[in-house]
């Protein structure tokens, strides 16, 4: 693609996400004005979006824009009114065009038609928003107003009014007079209370009073009352208010004439309290600051030079003696600090939450789940950890692809989960966890499991396996991810067609990821991605060893110890009152062995039930605790226990992996036990 287009790309990524957050937050209990911005956001975002996709060169991503467009003007309109079945299809609908759009970057084909599998639930919700035979009732000759403005209202500004007054809400009138030098921003700040109170219909330019300087407005607004003390105004800024409409007026043949389109939802116990903390406005926009990949790059390079900088002359005022070198030793200290905040910062900047993609998710869930006749309850957890977001494009259709397997595959359907003794509802959790340097993903579901059996089977007549040979569980779960493989005699619009988990294996591999599938029979499956990030911000407990600093995340530390005696590997210790193997870290890494050391370091699993794997490590020297900017680094790549390292003044500090250097404690201890 041409590079060019770059920018074009990446605010199409973020009207993406701008969407999925308003159609989230279209869910829940809304004042009216709230929901009608929240609509017309959805609406310019669409629109948008089809300009883009003209702009680069795609016709049929643009024709289905227009599309989802054409629902939104109708809601816009009143003609449909916002619901959970509604919204639902809206998501799975900007969700095809957010995966249509990631295909296009990387290379593939258009499809033609991005919408296909919304055909039906599209067109009924057209079908039912078209206006009975007589066409539509216009209203607007109620407002209080010159024949001159009435003309200039737009057709959505005539067909809001009428909707609005059908609804029982009265048309409010303020007309203000604004100095040319600051008109735009009184404007604004006069919308922004009005859209606050209720919603902003329209802006109409009149002619300033004889005798003013300035440019006068009448901003039309619907909201119940009007308190002129609450618009904010300056000295002889505010003309009037005035009751445009009011729908008590309304004949009583014409009130509903209109009725809102809804589409069928459980009815809402009588009794149900109203909803509470309900938003006073619509939600503010966030600016967004584009900035190239490699501008960032060198700011971070150069960031870390006077890092390294800061850290020599730290180096050359601890070496210096008398109390002269305190002062400027407290200045040093606060640049640290400073300078670790600047990257953390813009380490931030690359990120995004998971939360983000846990959103794509859940609309083709809820869909799959109603198309397919199987009740799902889908939970999330870990959605405030963060990844960079190039990695959330990456992995968005491979874990949608996963979340389809898992329905399809492996949750039963309601009469054959109730046979098994199972809850009718299937279970269905993605959860994220941060180990060190690496983000892990395990989608876990209650279903059938993986038929082990149909795999070997499958196996043999490929020819991938040969039969009459045992082959492990291990091996038959993998085997799934081998490219054209399936257990499917036929293909459906979901699976079948023995493409997908390959690709899903690839990309994650890809990223220097692995993937882990394991199953029980009738109990579920679980499927485990690990994927590491190019870069991380990591608490640290700094130690020495064998003249070398190494940094040991602070969440594996259970305790810093000394010993009253030097400890050698393969000793006992007391920590506690446990006795705990201790091996020294020298050891575990295949470094020399040290001569006895009197420090330890108790390193354990992050889970509370896995006090009898924690080991004891022997090092040299404590340094303290801090923050470490960390890096993959190519020469780490086959260097077990360690996940990557940091750029300081004595050289490159190397962050273990606390997971790893347990296993690699745990097999240096029973190497010793053989050896005796």
């Amino acid at each position: 693609m041409d590079p060019s287009f770059d920018d074009v790309w990446a605010e199409c990524e973020d009207l993406f996400v701008q969407a999925r957050q308003t159609l989230a937050s279209m869910k829940e209990a809304q004042p009216a004005h709230v929901a009608q911005a929240s609509v017309n956001n959805l609406f310019r975002t669409t629109h948008t979006l089809k300009g883009m996709a003209g702009m680069l060169g795609f016709p049929h991503f643009s024709r289905a824009a227009h599309r989802l467009e054409d629902i939104f003007d109708l809601m816009r309109k009143g003609r449909l009114r916002s619901t959970d079945s509604l919204v639902e299809t809206l998501e799975a609908g900007m969700l095809a065009l957010e995966s249509g759009l990631a295909g296009l970057r990387r290379g593939r084909p258009e499809p033609e038609d991005y919408l296909h599998d919304l055909r039906r639930p599209l067109g009924e919700l057209e079908a039912l928003a078209r206006p009975a035979e007589g066409g539509t009732q216009d209203l607007t000759s109620m407002l209080d107003l010159p024949a001159d403005l009435l003309k200039s209202l737009s057709e959505y500004e005539r067909t809001r009014v009428t909707a609005l007054l059908v609804s029982g809400m009265p048309i409010q009138g303020v007309t203000v007079c604004l100095p040319y030098a600051t008109f735009d921003e009184r404007l604004r700040s006069f919308s922004e209370v009005l859209g606050r109170q209720g919603e902003l219909i329209s802006t109409l330019p009149l002619d300033a009073p004889e005798g003013r300087n300035g440019l006068s407005f009448l901003l039309m607004a619907a909201c119940p009352a009007l308190d002129p003390a609450s618009l904010g105004a300056l000295d002889d800024e505010l003309l009037g208010t005035a009751l445009l409409a009011d729908p008590s007026r309304l004949p009583t043949s014409l009130r509903q004439e209109e009725p809102l389109v809804t589409i069928a939802e459980p009815a809402p116990e009588a009794s149900a309290p109203a909803p509470a903390n309900l938003p006073a406005g619509p939600t503010q926009e966030v600016e967004i600051i584009r900035l190239p990949a490699h501008r960032l790059e060198a700011l971070e390079a150069r960031l870390m030079e006077v890092g390294q900088l800061r850290d020599a002359a730290s180096l050359l005022l601890k070496q210096a003696q008398g109390a002269s070198g305190e002062r400027p030793a407290s200045l040093l200290a606060q640049m640290e600090d400073g300078l670790l905040e600047v990257q953390k910062s813009l380490l931030q900047m690359r990120m995004v939450k998971v939360d983000s993609l846990f959103k794509r998710i859940e609309p083709m869930v809820k869909s799959l789940s109603r198309d397919m006749g199987k009740p799902v309850k889908l939970t999330f957890q870990g959605g405030d950890l963060e990844l960079e977001r190039s990695l959330l494009g990456r992995l968005s259709e491979p874990f949608l692809h996963l979340v389809r397997n898992a329905l399809d595959h492996g949750v039963e359907a309601p009469s054959e989960r109730l046979a098994h003794g199972k809850s009718e509802v299937g279970s269905l959790r993605i959860s994220a966890s941060q180990r060190g340097r690496n983000l892990r993903f395990d989608i876990r579901d209650d279903g059938r499991g993986f038929d082990l059996e149909r795999i070997e089977a499958r196996g043999i007549q490929l020819g991938i396996l040969r039969a009459g040979q045992t082959h492990s569980p291990e091996r038959l779960h993998r085997l799934t991810l081998e490219p054209g493989f399936t257990t499917q005699d036929r293909v459906s619009q979901i699976s079948g067609r023995g493409v997908g988990m390959d690709v899903v294996r690839s990309e994650i591999e890809a990223q220097g990821g692995e993937i882990h599938l394991s199953s029980e029979a009738k109990r579920g499956s679980l499927i485990r991605l690990s994927i590491p990030l190019s870069r991380a911000v990591v608490s640290c407990l700094k130690v020495r060893c064998a003249g070398q600093s190494f940094g040991i995340p602070l969440g594996s530390v259970i305790r810093v110890q000394a010993g009253k005696q030097a400890l050698f590997g393969g000793d006992q210790v007391d920590v506690l009152g446990l006795s705990l193997p201790m091996e020294s870290l020298q050891a575990c890494l295949g470094l020399p062995e040290p001569r006895g050391q009197r420090a330890f370091v108790v390193l354990g699993q992050q889970a509370a039930a896995a006090r009898s794997v924690q080991v004891a490590l022997g090092v040299d020297e404590i340094l303290g605790r801090g923050e470490v900017l960390l890096r993959s680094l190519p020469e780490l790549a086959h260097s077990a226990g360690i996940m990557g390292g940091s750029a300081q003044a004595e050289g490159i500090l190397w962050v273990v992996d606390p997971e790893a250097m347990l296993g690699l404690a745990m097999n240096s201890l029973m190497r010793r036990v053989a050896r005796a």
